[in-house]
């Protein structure tokens, strides 16, 4: 990587770095008192959050947490008695457990998000039409270059399980064969 690249790369990092935890700082301080009377956890509103986007195996919020299956069933059972999470057998594999944000847990979300929004809104309103379109580009440009990568890494896996399946090497080269 050229020095130009690698110091625009530094750049933003760091800002995004510092917007994020300025948005994180900014949101809780101003909803502190709305969650304060809900009494969650980040672990928790990080699993209500997974959770909002499509129901989830318990291994995929352990997974998701970077902790263990038994600790995540603990948090999601913590979440139910608060009445903001279910779990849901598979009727045709029992053992397949389900975890689903409930009508309650949605409507967290949406207030979450909702106070999310009308921050940035907010923010943007600070800058002028310029300022804002630049920003929006940038963004739309980023959000572009992660669906990018995402698909990469989904291409890639599926490669290396085809690949595996065939008794090749994950990077797709064929396995050393013995003759008789």
């Amino acid at each position: 990587m050229d020095a130009t690249k690698q110091a625009l790369l530094d750049r933003l990092t760091q800002a995004t770095d510092r917007l994020s935890s300025k948005m994180r700082r900014s949101v809780m301080q101003e909803s502190m008192q709305d969650w304060s009377e809900l009494d969650l956890t980040m672990p928790q509103m990080r699993t209500l959050g997974l959770l909002a986007h499509e129901p989830r195996r318990m291994g995929e919020v352990a997974a998701y947490l970077g902790s263990s299956v038994s600790s995540a069933t603990s948090l999601i059972e913590r979440l139910e008695g608060k009445t903001l999470v279910e779990r849901v057998h598979n009727p045709v594999d029992r053992r397949v457990v389900m975890c689903h944000l409930t009508p309650g847990g949605q409507e967290v979300m949406e207030r979450f998000w909702r106070l999310q929004r009308l921050k940035v809104e907010g923010i943007a309103d600070l800058l002028d039409a310029d300022e804002l379109s630049t920003v929006v580009n940038a963004v739309e440009i980023m959000a572009a270059a992660f669906e990018r990568s995402a698909h990469e890494a989904e291409t890639k896996a599926a490669l290396d399980c085809a690949c595996a399946g065939r008794g090749m090497g994950g990077g797709g080269v064929a396995a050393p064969v013995t003759l008789a």
